[in-house]
């Protein structure tokens, strides 16, 4: 089983950082930065080793709700299973525009419209719920699970 981490960084006006997932021969498309989980990580300090592989020494906190998208059994035909988790974190700088902000790579920020989108590219299902409940309070901290 692949187990994989999502980082989810918003901005002080709540739009999302994607990377450019750069696939050689490619148009890039906009998604949330990932990584694997090391055999001796948590899900946890993968997020962190994948958020500093992204953004640098930029300032940033963390949330306290994980969404969790867990290994479905059996694993859907042509694909292997998979347990992905989202953390979110915010950017601690709220006075400059995210765009100022330090990123290893080409960056992109998206709005709330654009989520549903993200969703489907990410195979992550109600990211857009999991992030509005967020930001708006709704969410209780803790694990969440995406998904059926």
């Amino acid at each position: 089983m692949r187990r994989v981490v999502f980082v989810a960084v918003l901005s002080s006006d709540g739009r999302l950082a994607l990377a450019a997932n750069d696939l050689s021969g490619a148009l890039p498309r906009w998604v949330l930065p990932s990584g694997s989980v090391r055999a001796t990580e948590t899900y946890r300090e993968a997020a962190v080793r994948v958020l500093r592989d992204a953004v640098a020494a930029m300032p940033t906190r963390g949330g306290t709700v994980e969404g969790c998208r867990w290994a479905q059994v059996p694993a859907p035909v042509g694909r292997s299973r998979r347990e992905a988790h989202v953390f979110i974190f915010r950017l601690a700088a709220a006075d400059d525009p995210p765009e100022h902000q330090p990123w290893r790579g080409a960056t992109h920020w998206a709005g709330p419209e654009q989520w549903q989108e993200l969703c489907t590219l990410c195979d992550l299902p109600d990211m857009d719920v999991l992030l509005t409940g967020y930001l708006e309070g709704w969410i209780p901290d803790g694990p969440i699970t995406l998904g059926p």
